[in-house]
Protein backbone atom coordinates (compact mmCIF):
# COMPACT_ATOMS: atom_id res chain seq x y z
CA UNK A 1 0.00 0.00 0.00
CA UNK A 2 2.75 1.73 0.80
CA UNK A 3 4.52 1.26 -2.13
CA UNK A 4 1.29 2.40 -4.25
CA UNK A 5 1.14 5.80 -2.71
CA UNK A 6 5.08 6.73 -3.00
CA UNK A 7 4.40 4.86 -6.52
CA UNK A 8 1.26 7.68 -7.07
CA UNK A 9 3.28 10.17 -5.21
CA UNK A 10 6.04 9.62 -7.93
CA UNK A 11 3.72 10.10 -11.02
CA UNK A 12 2.24 13.08 -9.86
CA UNK A 13 5.73 14.74 -9.33
CA UNK A 14 5.95 13.98 -12.75
CA UNK A 15 2.96 15.57 -14.27
CA UNK A 16 3.46 18.18 -12.42
CA UNK A 17 7.42 18.61 -13.78
CA UNK A 18 5.99 18.13 -17.28
CA UNK A 19 3.22 20.63 -16.78
CA UNK A 20 5.99 22.92 -14.99
CA UNK A 21 8.26 22.66 -18.20
CA UNK A 22 5.20 23.10 -21.02
CA UNK A 23 4.50 26.47 -18.65
CA UNK A 24 7.96 27.99 -18.83
CA UNK A 25 8.49 26.52 -22.49
CA UNK A 26 4.94 28.49 -23.20
CA UNK A 27 5.96 31.66 -21.24
CA UNK A 28 9.10 32.32 -23.73
CA UNK A 29 6.41 33.66 -25.96
CA UNK A 30 5.76 37.52 -25.85
CA UNK A 31 2.44 39.25 -27.42
CA UNK A 32 2.66 42.67 -28.23
CA UNK A 33 -1.05 44.23 -29.31
CA UNK A 34 -0.51 47.50 -30.89
CA UNK A 35 -2.80 50.58 -32.33
CA UNK A 36 -2.11 53.57 -34.37
CA UNK A 37 -4.29 56.22 -34.29
CA UNK A 38 -4.05 59.46 -36.32
CA UNK A 39 -2.56 58.52 -39.73
CA UNK A 40 -2.77 54.69 -40.27
CA UNK A 41 0.65 53.56 -42.58
CA UNK A 42 0.43 50.23 -44.64
CA UNK A 43 2.89 48.47 -42.54
CA UNK A 44 4.76 48.61 -38.80
CA UNK A 45 8.52 47.20 -39.11
CA UNK A 46 9.94 45.66 -35.91
CA UNK A 47 13.19 44.33 -34.97
CA UNK A 48 13.15 40.29 -33.04
CA UNK A 49 15.99 39.84 -31.07
CA UNK A 50 18.52 36.86 -32.65
CA UNK A 51 20.17 35.17 -29.13
CA UNK A 52 19.20 37.64 -26.90
CA UNK A 53 20.55 40.59 -29.39
CA UNK A 54 19.38 43.04 -30.98
CA UNK A 55 19.84 42.86 -34.80
CA UNK A 56 18.86 45.98 -37.07
CA UNK A 57 19.00 42.71 -39.92
CA UNK A 58 16.52 41.13 -38.96
CA UNK A 59 13.42 43.25 -39.34
CA UNK A 60 10.18 41.80 -40.02
CA UNK A 61 7.08 44.07 -40.91
CA UNK A 62 3.49 43.40 -40.29
CA UNK A 63 -0.15 45.16 -41.81
CA UNK A 64 -2.19 46.70 -39.45
CA UNK A 65 -5.92 46.74 -39.98
CA UNK A 66 -8.81 48.89 -41.43
CA UNK A 67 -8.84 50.46 -37.63
CA UNK A 68 -5.11 50.56 -37.18
CA UNK A 69 -4.60 47.70 -34.69
CA UNK A 70 -2.21 44.62 -34.90
CA UNK A 71 -0.56 41.94 -33.10
CA UNK A 72 2.96 40.73 -32.75
CA UNK A 73 4.07 37.23 -30.92
CA UNK A 74 7.65 36.11 -31.02
CA UNK A 75 9.79 33.57 -28.60
CA UNK A 76 12.53 35.25 -26.46
CA UNK A 77 14.72 33.24 -23.44
CA UNK A 78 15.83 36.49 -22.00
CA UNK A 79 15.11 40.44 -21.55
CA UNK A 80 15.84 41.91 -24.89
CA UNK A 81 14.70 45.18 -27.23
CA UNK A 82 12.73 45.04 -29.62
CA UNK A 83 12.62 48.14 -31.62
CA UNK A 84 8.84 49.25 -33.93
CA UNK A 85 8.82 51.73 -36.53
CA UNK A 86 5.67 53.06 -38.29
CA UNK A 87 8.19 54.11 -41.17
CA UNK A 88 9.15 57.81 -41.41
CA UNK A 89 6.20 58.55 -38.75
CA UNK A 90 7.45 57.53 -35.22
CA UNK A 91 9.23 54.89 -33.38
CA UNK A 92 10.26 53.01 -30.06
CA UNK A 93 11.38 50.93 -28.35
CA UNK A 94 10.13 47.60 -25.57
CA UNK A 95 12.17 45.97 -22.97
CA UNK A 96 10.79 42.35 -23.59
CA UNK A 97 10.39 39.74 -21.23
CA UNK A 98 9.31 36.13 -21.52
CA UNK A 99 5.78 35.73 -20.95
CA UNK A 100 4.79 39.62 -21.29
CA UNK A 101 2.47 41.39 -23.30
CA UNK A 102 2.23 44.47 -24.30
CA UNK A 103 -0.16 47.10 -25.24
CA UNK A 104 1.55 49.72 -27.72
CA UNK A 105 0.12 53.23 -29.30
CA UNK A 106 1.31 55.22 -32.06
CA UNK A 107 -0.29 58.38 -32.35
CA UNK A 108 0.22 59.82 -35.20
CA UNK A 109 -0.21 63.07 -36.31
CA UNK A 110 0.31 65.72 -39.16
CA UNK A 111 3.62 67.01 -37.48
CA UNK A 112 6.54 64.56 -36.99
CA UNK A 113 7.73 66.03 -34.01
CA UNK A 114 4.16 65.34 -32.24
CA UNK A 115 3.84 62.07 -33.39
CA UNK A 116 4.50 59.84 -29.90
CA UNK A 117 5.14 55.95 -29.01
CA UNK A 118 3.62 54.92 -25.80
CA UNK A 119 3.68 51.71 -23.74
CA UNK A 120 0.66 50.38 -21.63
CA UNK A 121 1.93 47.83 -19.71
CA UNK A 122 2.35 47.01 -15.64
CA UNK A 123 5.90 48.35 -16.08
CA UNK A 124 5.02 51.22 -18.35
CA UNK A 125 6.56 53.67 -16.36
CA UNK A 126 10.30 52.50 -17.13
CA UNK A 127 9.09 51.78 -20.73
CA UNK A 128 7.89 55.40 -21.51
CA UNK A 129 10.87 56.71 -19.33
CA UNK A 130 13.09 54.31 -21.72
CA UNK A 131 11.94 55.93 -24.52
CA UNK A 132 12.26 59.43 -23.40
CA UNK A 133 16.22 58.92 -24.32
CA UNK A 134 17.66 58.57 -28.06
CA UNK A 135 15.76 55.65 -30.06
CA UNK A 136 18.69 53.07 -31.00
CA UNK A 137 20.64 54.51 -34.08
CA UNK A 138 24.11 53.54 -35.80
CA UNK A 139 25.54 56.71 -34.38
CA UNK A 140 24.85 59.12 -31.34
CA UNK A 141 23.48 62.62 -32.24
CA UNK A 142 23.98 64.05 -28.65
CA UNK A 143 27.64 64.30 -28.46
CA UNK A 144 27.28 67.77 -30.03
CA UNK A 145 26.21 69.19 -26.78
CA UNK A 146 29.79 67.82 -25.41
CA UNK A 147 32.04 69.39 -28.28
CA UNK A 148 32.31 72.91 -27.29
CA UNK A 149 34.19 71.88 -24.10
CA UNK A 150 37.99 71.36 -24.84
CA UNK A 151 38.84 69.78 -21.56
CA UNK A 152 38.65 65.99 -21.77
CA UNK A 153 38.22 65.27 -18.00
CA UNK A 154 35.52 67.92 -17.84
CA UNK A 155 33.58 66.13 -20.75
CA UNK A 156 33.92 62.83 -18.89
CA UNK A 157 32.26 64.29 -15.76
CA UNK A 158 30.04 65.55 -17.51
CA UNK A 159 29.04 62.19 -18.96
CA UNK A 160 29.26 60.29 -16.39
CA UNK A 161 26.97 62.29 -14.80
CA UNK A 162 24.25 61.89 -17.11
CA UNK A 163 25.34 58.47 -16.71
CA UNK A 164 24.71 58.50 -12.54
CA UNK A 165 21.68 60.21 -13.11
CA UNK A 166 19.84 58.18 -15.53
CA UNK A 167 21.13 54.58 -13.68
CA UNK A 168 19.31 56.02 -10.64
CA UNK A 169 15.77 56.54 -12.34
CA UNK A 170 16.25 52.35 -12.92
CA UNK A 171 17.58 51.92 -9.36
CA UNK A 172 14.24 53.39 -8.31
CA UNK A 173 11.62 51.72 -10.11
CA UNK A 174 13.84 48.46 -9.25
CA UNK A 175 13.10 49.34 -5.47
CA UNK A 176 10.34 50.48 -5.95
CA UNK A 177 9.04 47.02 -7.53
CA UNK A 178 8.25 48.85 -10.87
CA UNK A 179 10.19 46.90 -12.97
CA UNK A 180 11.70 42.89 -12.58
CA UNK A 181 15.47 42.40 -11.53
CA UNK A 182 15.78 41.28 -15.33
CA UNK A 183 14.47 44.48 -16.97
CA UNK A 184 16.57 46.80 -14.55
CA UNK A 185 19.86 44.63 -15.43
CA UNK A 186 19.36 45.03 -19.05
CA UNK A 187 18.15 48.38 -18.79
CA UNK A 188 21.45 49.37 -17.27
CA UNK A 189 23.66 47.17 -19.30
CA UNK A 190 22.32 49.26 -22.15
CA UNK A 191 22.68 52.64 -20.12
CA UNK A 192 26.22 51.82 -19.55
CA UNK A 193 27.14 50.81 -23.06
CA UNK A 194 25.08 54.01 -24.62
CA UNK A 195 27.29 56.30 -22.60
CA UNK A 196 30.48 54.79 -23.09
CA UNK A 197 29.41 54.95 -26.71
CA UNK A 198 29.06 58.31 -26.34
CA UNK A 199 32.68 59.01 -24.98
CA UNK A 200 34.47 56.97 -27.37
CA UNK A 201 32.35 59.19 -30.18
CA UNK A 202 33.41 62.42 -28.33
CA UNK A 203 36.91 61.25 -27.97
CA UNK A 204 36.76 60.47 -31.44
CA UNK A 205 35.62 63.44 -32.60
CA UNK A 206 38.12 65.65 -30.70
CA UNK A 207 41.11 63.92 -32.31
CA UNK A 208 39.82 65.44 -35.50
CA UNK A 209 38.69 68.62 -34.03
CA UNK A 210 42.40 68.84 -32.88
CA UNK A 211 44.29 67.29 -35.82
CA UNK A 212 46.40 70.79 -36.48
CA UNK A 213 46.42 71.85 -32.72
CA UNK A 214 49.11 69.23 -30.59
CA UNK A 215 48.45 70.22 -27.15
CA UNK A 216 45.32 69.58 -27.45
CA UNK A 217 45.20 66.38 -29.53
CA UNK A 218 48.12 64.86 -27.16
CA UNK A 219 45.63 65.37 -23.94
CA UNK A 220 42.47 63.93 -25.31
CA UNK A 221 45.05 61.10 -26.84
CA UNK A 222 46.35 60.47 -23.42
CA UNK A 223 42.90 60.96 -21.46
CA UNK A 224 40.85 58.78 -23.02
CA UNK A 225 43.62 56.33 -24.10
CA UNK A 226 44.01 55.15 -20.09
CA UNK A 227 39.96 55.09 -19.91
CA UNK A 228 38.53 53.51 -23.22
CA UNK A 229 40.01 50.32 -22.38
CA UNK A 230 39.17 47.37 -25.47
CA UNK A 231 38.55 45.24 -22.72
CA UNK A 232 35.86 47.28 -21.27
CA UNK A 233 33.60 46.41 -24.97
CA UNK A 234 34.28 42.36 -24.57
CA UNK A 235 31.83 42.63 -20.94
CA UNK A 236 29.09 39.78 -22.09
CA UNK A 237 26.13 42.30 -21.25
CA UNK A 238 27.05 45.13 -23.26
CA UNK A 239 26.28 43.00 -26.52
CA UNK A 240 22.65 42.92 -25.63
CA UNK A 241 22.59 46.60 -25.96
CA UNK A 242 21.28 48.29 -29.52
CA UNK A 243 24.12 50.52 -28.99
CA UNK A 244 27.01 47.92 -28.60
CA UNK A 245 28.03 48.63 -32.26
CA UNK A 246 28.09 52.38 -32.31
CA UNK A 247 30.37 51.81 -28.90
CA UNK A 248 32.65 49.19 -30.79
CA UNK A 249 33.01 51.28 -33.65
CA UNK A 250 33.86 54.43 -32.09
CA UNK A 251 36.35 53.00 -29.80
CA UNK A 252 37.95 50.94 -32.98
CA UNK A 253 38.35 54.34 -34.95
CA UNK A 254 39.43 56.07 -31.52
CA UNK A 255 42.09 53.80 -31.46
CA UNK A 256 43.07 53.99 -34.89
CA UNK A 257 43.09 57.39 -34.81
CA UNK A 258 45.57 58.00 -31.65
CA UNK A 259 48.27 56.28 -33.01
CA UNK A 260 51.50 58.40 -33.06
CA UNK A 261 51.83 59.87 -36.54
CA UNK A 262 48.14 59.16 -38.09
CA UNK A 263 47.54 60.45 -41.38
CA UNK A 264 43.94 61.04 -41.83
CA UNK A 265 45.02 60.21 -45.76
CA UNK A 266 45.70 56.85 -45.93
CA UNK A 267 42.16 56.25 -44.13
CA UNK A 268 40.96 58.02 -47.02
CA UNK A 269 43.15 56.21 -49.32
CA UNK A 270 41.58 52.89 -47.97
CA UNK A 271 38.12 54.11 -48.51
CA UNK A 272 38.82 55.03 -51.72
CA UNK A 273 40.26 51.53 -53.12
CA UNK A 274 37.74 49.38 -51.43
CA UNK A 275 40.30 48.34 -48.66
CA UNK A 276 38.35 49.89 -45.61
CA UNK A 277 36.54 46.64 -45.34
CA UNK A 278 39.25 44.53 -44.26
CA UNK A 279 41.20 47.27 -42.75
CA UNK A 280 37.81 47.58 -40.04
CA UNK A 281 37.60 43.99 -39.10
CA UNK A 282 41.38 43.68 -39.17
CA UNK A 283 40.86 46.15 -36.03
CA UNK A 284 37.88 44.72 -34.83
CA UNK A 285 39.83 41.53 -34.30
CA UNK A 286 42.37 43.18 -32.15
CA UNK A 287 39.37 44.44 -29.94
CA UNK A 288 37.19 41.35 -29.83
CA UNK A 289 36.49 37.37 -29.68
CA UNK A 290 34.08 35.22 -29.55
CA UNK A 291 30.54 35.97 -29.85
CA UNK A 292 31.19 39.71 -29.52
CA UNK A 293 33.18 39.29 -32.62
CA UNK A 294 30.87 37.72 -34.47
CA UNK A 295 27.44 39.61 -33.54
CA UNK A 296 29.86 42.98 -34.21
CA UNK A 297 31.32 41.43 -37.67
CA UNK A 298 28.33 40.59 -38.56
CA UNK A 299 26.46 43.57 -37.70
CA UNK A 300 29.67 45.73 -39.49
CA UNK A 301 28.85 43.42 -43.25
CA UNK A 302 24.91 44.32 -42.92
CA UNK A 303 25.06 47.81 -42.48
CA UNK A 304 27.91 48.11 -44.80
CA UNK A 305 26.38 46.29 -47.45
CA UNK A 306 23.01 48.14 -46.35
CA UNK A 307 24.70 51.46 -47.05
CA UNK A 308 27.73 50.86 -49.86
CA UNK A 309 26.43 52.78 -52.85
CA UNK A 310 29.08 51.87 -55.10
CA UNK A 311 27.97 48.06 -55.11
CA UNK A 312 31.78 47.44 -53.97
CA UNK A 313 32.63 43.55 -54.92
CA UNK A 314 35.08 44.00 -51.48
CA UNK A 315 31.79 43.43 -49.10
CA UNK A 316 31.04 40.58 -51.00
CA UNK A 317 34.68 38.88 -50.80
CA UNK A 318 34.12 39.98 -46.73
CA UNK A 319 31.08 38.48 -46.38
CA UNK A 320 32.01 34.96 -48.27
CA UNK A 321 34.92 35.01 -45.04
CA UNK A 322 32.70 36.01 -42.49
CA UNK A 323 30.46 32.63 -44.04
CA UNK A 324 33.72 30.44 -44.08
CA UNK A 325 34.73 31.60 -40.63
CA UNK A 326 31.00 30.86 -39.30
CA UNK A 327 29.30 28.82 -41.05
CA UNK A 328 26.27 27.78 -38.84
CA UNK A 329 25.99 31.38 -37.88
CA UNK A 330 22.36 32.73 -37.06
CA UNK A 331 23.44 36.43 -39.05
CA UNK A 332 23.91 34.38 -42.39
CA UNK A 333 20.73 34.42 -43.63
CA UNK A 334 19.83 37.72 -42.96
CA UNK A 335 23.78 39.37 -44.19
CA UNK A 336 22.76 36.95 -47.68
CA UNK A 337 19.64 38.90 -48.02
CA UNK A 338 21.26 42.09 -47.66
CA UNK A 339 23.96 41.62 -49.95
CA UNK A 340 22.12 40.12 -52.89
CA UNK A 341 21.42 43.26 -54.87
CA UNK A 342 25.43 43.66 -54.85
CA UNK A 343 25.69 40.03 -55.99
CA UNK A 344 22.91 40.40 -58.24
CA UNK A 345 24.41 43.94 -59.63
CA UNK A 346 27.86 42.20 -60.74
CA UNK A 347 26.50 39.48 -62.15
CA UNK A 348 24.27 41.67 -64.83
CA UNK A 349 27.75 43.91 -65.43
CA UNK A 350 29.72 40.41 -66.60
CA UNK A 351 26.72 39.94 -68.85
CA UNK A 352 26.47 43.34 -70.47
CA UNK A 353 27.89 43.86 -73.99
CA UNK A 354 28.01 47.54 -74.68
CA UNK A 355 25.19 49.86 -76.01
CA UNK A 356 25.86 52.03 -79.30
CA UNK A 357 23.30 54.45 -77.70
CA UNK A 358 25.17 55.60 -75.02
CA UNK A 359 27.72 58.00 -75.64
CA UNK A 360 30.11 59.94 -73.40
CA UNK A 361 30.92 63.64 -73.84
CA UNK A 362 34.56 64.09 -75.54
CA UNK A 363 36.88 66.66 -73.61
CA UNK A 364 34.66 66.44 -70.63
CA UNK A 365 37.38 66.78 -68.17
CA UNK A 366 38.11 70.45 -70.00
CA UNK A 367 34.36 71.79 -69.57
CA UNK A 368 34.69 74.01 -66.53
CA UNK A 369 30.81 75.74 -66.84
CA UNK A 370 27.35 74.39 -67.34
CA UNK A 371 27.10 76.69 -70.91
CA UNK A 372 30.27 75.17 -72.60
CA UNK A 373 28.49 71.72 -71.83
CA UNK A 374 24.95 72.44 -73.14
CA UNK A 375 27.04 73.86 -76.16
CA UNK A 376 28.03 70.79 -77.13
CA UNK A 377 24.38 70.19 -77.78
CA UNK A 378 23.29 72.79 -79.66
CA UNK A 379 20.97 72.63 -81.65
CA UNK A 380 18.62 69.68 -79.49
CA UNK A 381 15.81 69.78 -77.06
CA UNK A 382 18.17 68.18 -73.85
CA UNK A 383 16.21 66.08 -70.75
CA UNK A 384 18.93 66.80 -68.21
CA UNK A 385 19.06 64.09 -65.37
CA UNK A 386 21.69 65.34 -62.74
CA UNK A 387 22.61 62.35 -60.87
CA UNK A 388 25.26 61.09 -58.45
CA UNK A 389 26.41 57.20 -57.90
CA UNK A 390 25.57 57.34 -54.73
CA UNK A 391 22.15 58.42 -54.62
CA UNK A 392 19.10 56.07 -53.89
CA UNK A 393 16.44 58.08 -55.38
CA UNK A 394 18.46 58.96 -58.48
CA UNK A 395 18.85 55.53 -59.17
CA UNK A 396 15.21 54.57 -58.16
CA UNK A 397 13.97 56.87 -60.54
CA UNK A 398 15.90 54.88 -63.64
CA UNK A 399 13.60 52.15 -63.10
CA UNK A 400 11.24 54.73 -65.08
CA UNK A 401 13.54 54.91 -67.52
CA UNK A 402 12.08 52.54 -70.44
CA UNK A 403 8.67 54.67 -70.60
CA UNK A 404 10.80 57.68 -70.27
CA UNK A 405 12.87 57.03 -73.40
CA UNK A 406 9.58 56.19 -75.10
CA UNK A 407 8.11 59.82 -74.63
CA UNK A 408 11.46 61.63 -75.44
CA UNK A 409 11.64 60.02 -78.50
CA UNK A 410 8.46 60.55 -79.81
CA UNK A 411 9.38 64.10 -79.32
CA UNK A 412 12.66 64.14 -80.68
CA UNK A 413 14.28 65.07 -76.98
CA UNK A 414 18.32 64.16 -75.97
CA UNK A 415 18.47 63.15 -72.65
CA UNK A 416 21.79 64.71 -70.72
CA UNK A 417 22.92 62.54 -67.78
CA UNK A 418 25.12 64.34 -65.74
CA UNK A 419 27.16 62.79 -62.80
CA UNK A 420 28.75 64.67 -59.90
CA UNK A 421 32.29 64.19 -59.60
CA UNK A 422 33.03 65.11 -56.02
CA UNK A 423 31.37 62.18 -53.88
CA UNK A 424 31.06 59.89 -56.99
CA UNK A 425 33.94 57.56 -58.51
CA UNK A 426 34.76 57.38 -62.57
CA UNK A 427 34.57 53.31 -62.33
CA UNK A 428 31.59 53.34 -60.55
CA UNK A 429 29.84 55.71 -62.61
CA UNK A 430 30.94 53.73 -65.79
CA UNK A 431 29.52 50.23 -64.23
CA UNK A 432 26.14 51.89 -63.03
CA UNK A 433 25.50 53.17 -66.53
CA UNK A 434 25.76 49.96 -68.33
CA UNK A 435 24.04 48.24 -65.41
CA UNK A 436 20.92 50.56 -65.61
CA UNK A 437 21.88 51.04 -69.80
CA UNK A 438 21.18 54.40 -69.78
CA UNK A 439 20.98 55.86 -73.25
CA UNK A 440 21.91 59.42 -73.66
CA UNK A 441 24.87 61.21 -73.32
CA UNK A 442 27.27 61.34 -70.17
CA UNK A 443 29.48 63.31 -68.64
CA UNK A 444 31.36 63.13 -64.86
CA UNK A 445 31.52 66.60 -63.83
CA UNK A 446 35.42 67.97 -62.64
CA UNK A 447 35.08 70.45 -59.74
CA UNK A 448 34.81 73.19 -61.48
CA UNK A 449 31.72 72.08 -63.42
CA UNK A 450 29.78 70.93 -60.73
CA UNK A 451 30.41 74.18 -58.86
CA UNK A 452 29.24 76.46 -61.46
CA UNK A 453 25.93 73.66 -61.78
CA UNK A 454 25.43 73.87 -58.25
CA UNK A 455 25.89 77.70 -58.50
CA UNK A 456 23.24 78.08 -61.09
CA UNK A 457 20.60 75.88 -60.13
CA UNK A 458 21.10 75.35 -56.13
CA UNK A 459 19.64 77.10 -53.04
CA UNK A 460 22.58 79.31 -51.82
CA UNK A 461 25.24 76.01 -51.48
CA UNK A 462 22.72 73.55 -51.48
CA UNK A 463 22.29 71.19 -54.09
CA UNK A 464 18.99 68.11 -53.90
CA UNK A 465 19.73 64.89 -56.28
CA UNK A 466 18.36 64.11 -58.50
CA UNK A 467 17.31 67.16 -60.18
CA UNK A 468 15.83 67.35 -63.58
CA UNK A 469 16.13 70.06 -66.37
CA UNK A 470 14.57 70.99 -69.82
CA UNK A 471 17.25 73.07 -71.94
CA UNK A 472 15.84 74.14 -75.99
CA UNK A 473 17.49 74.18 -79.16
CA UNK A 474 18.98 77.59 -78.28
CA UNK A 475 21.13 75.73 -75.26
CA UNK A 476 18.37 78.14 -72.87
CA UNK A 477 16.77 76.65 -70.09
CA UNK A 478 13.01 76.47 -69.64
CA UNK A 479 12.56 74.58 -66.83
CA UNK A 480 15.31 74.16 -64.05
CA UNK A 481 12.52 72.03 -61.93
CA UNK A 482 11.69 69.39 -64.14
CA UNK A 483 9.49 66.54 -62.64
CA UNK A 484 11.12 63.19 -62.01
CA UNK A 485 10.64 59.91 -64.91
CA UNK A 486 8.26 58.92 -62.19
CA UNK A 487 5.81 61.60 -63.02
CA UNK A 488 5.68 60.44 -66.43
CA UNK A 489 2.59 62.44 -67.11
CA UNK A 490 3.52 65.59 -65.33
CA UNK A 491 6.85 65.38 -66.90
CA UNK A 492 4.87 65.21 -70.58
CA UNK A 493 2.72 68.46 -69.73
CA UNK A 494 5.90 70.86 -68.80
CA UNK A 495 7.36 69.32 -71.94
CA UNK A 496 4.59 70.52 -74.34
CA UNK A 497 4.48 73.90 -72.38
CA UNK A 498 8.27 74.72 -72.20
CA UNK A 499 8.79 74.48 -75.71
CA UNK A 500 7.77 75.78 -79.01
CA UNK A 501 6.85 73.08 -81.34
Amino acid sequence: MQRQKMRLQNIMLLFLAIGTFGCSKENKEITINGRITGYIDEKVEYTTPIDGKWFYGDKKSIAPDTLGGFQIKMKIDEPSFVTMYVPGKSGGVLVVEPGKTYDVDFNIGENKNENKFIVNSENSLAQNLYNSYPTPEFYISAVRDFLTDSIPSEISKKINNQQENTLSKFDELLEKGKISKGFHELAVSDRKSYYLAMEATVAKMLLYKHENNKPKLTAATNFWSQKLDPSLVNETTYIRSPWFYALVQNLIRFRQMSIENFDPKQLKALYENGNIYQYNIDEAKTVLSGKELEYYLATYIYYESWQTKDNSKKIIQVYEKFKNDYPNSLYNEYLETSLKPIVDFHNKLEKTHGNEEIKFVENSKNIDTFNQLVEELQGKKVFVDIWGTWCSPCKKEFEHKESLYTMLESKNITVLYICEGEHSKVKVWKEMIDYYDLEGHHVFTNEKLLADIIDKFGNNGQFAYPRYLLIDENGIVVNEQASYPSKLKQLEREINENYIW
